[in-house]
């Protein structure tokens, strides 16, 4: 991006903490460095790639400002620059008024209930490293989002992939290995890197199990009464 088009909107300096989790790149937890009604410069050591949505809560005066954005330019070991997506009404009128001394008007209870809640528009492919996001992590994030795919894993200790439908893990390949005795292979990962594929295809059902929570506890457990190897 070009520096004319990321000064568009005034820009204060305005320091806050900042929550940001973004889908497979983990949840980060920083400041936010200066400030304009489109967008923030958010200081962090890590960087993520441009066109990454995150997730964003940080407080301006007394309201809580919950939307997501793009990260649309990164400056190495400093920061990013991110673009807001989805702000409420209520969140622009606070930036505003923050940023351009505009008063800030609380906005009618109905309005904003009429206003459609900001949705995340998840892309059909996800990347991620398992150095700043968990196995549990990723299953739990297609879970709460409802997807179905493919999650393919590359680590030292194994490669294979998990099938989900409608966010449910219904199948697992590790190797040689299939079904539960494959996805017992994953549970161990915390190096290596995931890609997750959407699709609309249903996986055939190989994996039973009421959640994914019961199910991995589930395979822990009997990981831990396996007897130990003399």
């Amino acid at each position: 991006m070009k520096n004319d088009e990321r000064r568009e909107s005034k820009r204060i300096s305005y320091l806050c903490e900042v929550d940001c989790e973004g889908l497979g790149v983990g949840r980060l937890a920083t400041r936010i460095n200066d400030l304009s009604t489109t967008g923030a410069f958010i200081d962090s050591m890590t960087c993520y790639a441009p066109g990454t949505t995150l997730r964003l809560r940080f407080q301006v005066n007394d309201i809580l400002i919950t939307t997501t954005a793009e990260v649309r330019y990164t400056v190495p070991q400093t920061g990013m620059g991110v673009m807001f997506i989805s702000l409420t009404i209520q969140e622009k009128a606070a930036l505003e008024s923050l940023i351009e001394g505009k008063p800030l008007t609380v906005a009618d209870p109905q309005s904003q209930a009429d206003t459609p809640a900001a949705n995340w528009n998840l892309p059909d492919l996800l990347l991620g490293n398992f150095a700043i996001v968990s196995m549990f992590d990723v299953i739990q994030i297609i879970e709460n989002n409802r997807l179905s795919g493919v999650l393919s894993v590359s680590s030292p200790s194994v490669h294979g992939e998990i099938q989900f439908n409608d966010g449910q893990i219904v199948g697992a390949r590790a190797g040689s290995k299939t079904d539960m005795a494959g996805l017992r292979s994953f549970l161990e990962v915390t190096e290596g890197t995931f890609e997750f594929k959407r699709s609309d295809v249903k996986h055939r059902q190989t994996i039973n199990a009421t959640s994914n929570k019961s199910l991995m506890l589930d395979l822990l457990k009997k990981d831990e009464d396996l007897p130990a190897l003399s």
